[in-house]
């Protein structure tokens, strides 16, 4: 069951399955979630859920990883312009793209569910 008490954690995933895999276990986790699609509805998702952590995946239609990034960073509240970041990518060289946008660290893809939730727990408290 979610916990209400702890701010949301905020998957920004185009791929329906993953993204919803990726909430149910955080979830199963004792997170609550928000989900989206792209970075359009994932700068929307953080302006109203002030979320405690972002995992954010990189290639997406509408708005990429790398534009979201931009856009948040000149949020004019910095506790959502520094929202910290996780990145979740099938690219090979993800650690890289990951270091360039500032993220605390990189998870590839396929995701590994020990590690997303050990990732997760470092960075957002339940």
């Amino acid at each position: 069951m979610p916990m209400t008490s702890t701010p949301p954690i905020l998957v920004i995933e185009d791929h329906e399955d993953t993204r919803e895999m990726v909430r149910q276990v955080l979830q199963i986790g004792g997170f609550s979630t928000v989900g989206a699609e792209n970075g359009a509805e994932g700068l929307r998702a953080l302006k109203v859920h002030h979320p405690c952590l972002i995992l954010l995946d990189l290639s997406m239609p509408v708005m990429d990883g790398w534009h979201f990034r931009e856009h948040q960073r000149r949020l004019q509240e910095p506790e959502l312009a520094h929202t910290p970041v996780v990145v979740l990518s099938a690219l090979s060289d993800c650690r890289e793209h990951a270091r360039a946008l500032g993220a605390l660290d990189a998870i590839p893809k396929p995701v590994d569910f020990d590690r997303l939730l050990d990732t997760v727990k470092q960075h957002c408290r339940l």
